[in-house]
């Protein structure tokens, strides 16, 4: 069974989402996994999570609301996705530009594209300065239990982890809100969407080309030569069968006067 296009895209999306699921559980659950002291042993994680200390708990909590922010902005994320994988569509063919003319013929889909572009770029300033704030709460309630260079280089692993998707989804969002595109965010390649995907398309697209082809055969010359028309012309005589015996006669007599004068 041959996969469409359209489930490609899906397809490589909900994996790569996997894998960015990882990424989230390890940066916002900081006080969960970055190692920590515990009398003189690391702490396991289950030490972390029973943890009764007022503020190694409020972290935690805090933990966990950043990490249900990030999940609802990836749930915008992956919708803005699915709305592009929908209803437009990635031709190398045609120009990146290409959907700056095209969807003027698709107000509605126009103003669409527009209203998913800045909630996805306003909830990524959402949730980047939720993160900021986890990150610093964390680190006042790691401190506390600090394990050495392992906590420092754990941390600051964790951090770099959502921060280079944080500054790739600040790319595709500014990109996309700025130039009225909509450009991937799971691309492996920075690629935008330049055209109305096929299934939505207008039928007055395809009556246009229709007609410019019309037109083009119309321009072009008709070197066909109509014999009914010539034989309509009054310069143009039929030839009966008597008049093409005479032709031959006269032709055979002046040979023959020429042979006899030689």
């Amino acid at each position: 069974m041959k996969i469409s296009v359209d489930n490609q895209q899906r397809i490589n999306t909900s994996l790569l989402m996997v894998l960015e699921f990882y990424k989230i559980m390890m940066a916002t659950f900081l006080v969960l996994f970055v190692p920590q002291d515990c009398d003189g042993k690391v702490c396991t994680i289950s030490d972390n999570f029973y943890n009764n200390d007022i503020i190694h708990f409020s972290a935690l909590i805090c933990n966990f609301a950043t990490f249900m922010s990030v999940l609802g902005f990836y749930t915008i994320e992956i919708k803005r996705e699915e709305w592009c994988i929908r209803y437009l569509d990635i031709d190398p063919s045609k120009a990146n530009n290409n959907l700056d003319s095209e969807i003027e013929r698709y107000p509605e889909f126009k103003e669409k594209m527009s209203k998913i572009n800045k909630n996805y770029l306003n909830a990524l300033y959402f949730i980047s300065t939720l993160l900021t704030a986890n990150f610093a709460y964390s680190g006042v309630a790691i401190v506390y239990n600090y394990d050495g260079t392992n906590t420092i280089t754990s941390m600051v692993s964790f951090i770099l982890l959502l921060t280079d998707k944080l500054y790739s989804s600040y790319t595709v969002g500014t990109k996309s809100v700025k130039d009225e595109r909509a450009f991937s965010a799971y691309m492996q390649i920075a690629r935008t969407y330049n055209t109305i995907d096929e299934d939505y398309r207008h039928d007055e697209e395809e009556k246009d080309e229709e007609q410019k082809d019309e037109e083009l055969k119309e321009k072009t010359p008709d070197k066909v030569v109509d014999t009914e028309e010539d034989n309509k012309r009054p310069d143009i005589m039929p030839m009966s069968h008597n008049d093409a015996g005479d032709i031959i006669q006269n032709t055979g007599n002046i040979v023959l006067d020429f042979v006899d004068g030689n």
